[in-house]
């Protein structure tokens, strides 16, 4: 009897040691892979793409004709929603959109998968009364920053903001919104950072992940540097695209 109560009790021991290394390996893995605080990004900046994202997406959906052209274009600014949405949900501190940002997120995803006008509608809806702090808060707060977005479309939203960063260095004309380009880069980066199928040898994952944390580093510098019209800001940017050089020679993404 004893030698079959040890067993049993081992037994117990391990499915109490695999469920509990389960857990710890998916909150490792829903984590972002650094502590979210001003000096990545503030709130204030990604509420404020948050909303000017959602203006956009309105505008696509103001008719059949606009929702047809622009919906591709919609889906991607929506994966964007979702992946500044998960920042303010995993913030260092309290703020106003700390209850509400998981809901403002699987709202974003819902567009970003929507097949109708009515369904982005609905969702766009939801966006909005998260923004207002009014919905109920009751989606999950910890999520897998993998599961955010592709890397095949974040690599296409990438480019956009790196021209229009360009275009802003070369002519200013407002320095809050266009530091705001390379601040969603910088946040994308933090998402490709577990994203590592393009990584084919498992012994280079530490390079692809330093490369994100390098990308990212020099994007929020550049972010804060343009907003405050600080020239290092185009070093900052420089050195963040020879970062993304560097991994595309690599990984080829």
């Amino acid at each position: 009897m004893v030698a079959k109560d040890l067993r049993q009790l081992a037994g117990a021991c391990l499915v109490i040691v695999a469920v509990a290394s389960g857990f710890a390996s998916w909150t490792l893995m829903a984590a972002p892979p650094v502590k979210l605080t001003p000096v990545v990004a503030t709130v204030e900046d990604l509420t404020a793409e948050i909303q000017s994202l959602l203006t956009s997406i309105e505008e696509g959906l103001l008719s059949t004709e606009s929702y047809r052209d622009r919906q591709q274009q919609m889906k991607r600014q929506a994966v964007q929603i979702a992946i500044f949405s998960q920042a303010l949900a995993d913030y260092e501190g309290e703020h106003s959109l700390k209850k509400t940002a998981p809901d403002i997120r699987d709202a974003a995803l819902a567009v970003a998968k929507a097949g109708s006008m009515k369904e982005s509608a609905e969702q766009v809806a939801v966006i909005k009364q998260g923004l207002e702090g009014t919905t109920a808060g009751t989606a999950v707060r910890q999520f897998d920053w993998t599961r955010l977005a592709r890397s095949g479309a974040m690599m296409g939203a990438m480019k956009e903001r790196s021209e229009a960063i360009r275009r802003g260095l070369r002519r200013p004309k407002d320095p809050a919104a266009e530091s705001r380009q390379p601040l969603a880069i910088a946040l994308m980066a933090l998402v490709l950072h577990g994203d590592t199928h393009a990584v084919k040898d498992p012994s280079d994952t530490p390079a692809w992940q330093e490369a994100c944390l390098e990308l990212q580093g020099h994007m929020s510098r550049a972010a804060a540097a343009i907003k405050s019209r600080d020239g290092s800001a185009v070093d900052h940017f420089r050195m963040g695209m020879e970062a993304c050089d560097k991994c595309h020679q690599k990984f080829k993404p």
